[in-house]
């Protein structure tokens, strides 16, 4: 029995081992690409993300894809009307891990409809939602809801950790440590680019910093 645990242990620790993790400074993340009208620049030791007038939200791209993977990074929004959201294992419909960009890919709906990916909505108070879960396309046209929280925990001006992850069929969402959504999906995603996107609400437009941002996961071709 001391063995089996000894070589459980082993095999653990070899696991944890294996995973690569990578640091991206905010100099680093001004190098990502970059889709709608906003702004994206390193300030004050963090990475600022900000919409301009007539934006209709701001997106940053891994320059990598992944398929199971964990992002993880702080967060502080700057106004109450700023929605951020995190997409992991974004990719064009079907087999392809490609992502291809049209003139319509700033808008929601695109990212909806056009594309495969895993949409974690985790500042959504200013949509009057707690955290979400959503995977598209929806599932045979149907709920693409697969997760929702109980509520909201983020602030204003408050600095939070958030955590998104995909490993096998599991999909998960923490803040702060707190696991707010963990779900099972029969039929994951494959590989995808990975995405961050700010955006205001009404006439206030989205802004927020991130700092200490880390992807753990292997990157694939």
């Amino acid at each position: 029995m001391k063995n089996l645990i000894v070589v459980l242990l082993v095999m653990i620790a070899a696991g944890l081992q294996a995973q690569t993790v990578t640091e991206y400074s905010p100099k680093d993340l001004e190098s990502w690409q970059s889709l709608g009208d906003g702004l994206g620049y390193a300030t004050h030791s963090q990475f600022m993300m900000e919409e301009v007038e007539g934006s209709i939200g701001f997106m940053i791209f891994s320059p990598k894809k992944y398929n199971d993977v964990v992002l993880r990074y702080e967060v502080m929004t700057m106004n109450p009307a700023t929605v951020l959201v995190a997409l992991l294992n974004t990719s064009d419909l079907g087999k392809s891990t490609g992502l291809t960009l049209n003139d319509n890919s700033d808008s929601f709906g695109f990212w909806t409809k056009e594309v495969e990916d895993y949409m974690f909505g985790f500042r959504v108070m200013a949509h009057n939602s707690t955290p979400f879960l959503r995977k598209h396309p929806a599932p045979n046209g149907g709920n693409s809801e697969i997760g929702l929280a109980e509520k909201n925990v983020m602030h204003s001006g408050w600095r939070h950790t958030v955590e998104c992850g995909k490993k096998g069929s599991r999909i998960w969402l923490k803040i702060d440590g707190e696991v707010l959504i963990d779900v099972t999906d029969d039929k994951p995603l494959g590989a995808g680019q990975i995405a961050i996107r700010v955006r205001g609400t009404g006439s206030d437009l989205g802004k927020s910093m991130i700092r200490n941002l880390e992807i753990i996961g292997e990157a694939v071709k």
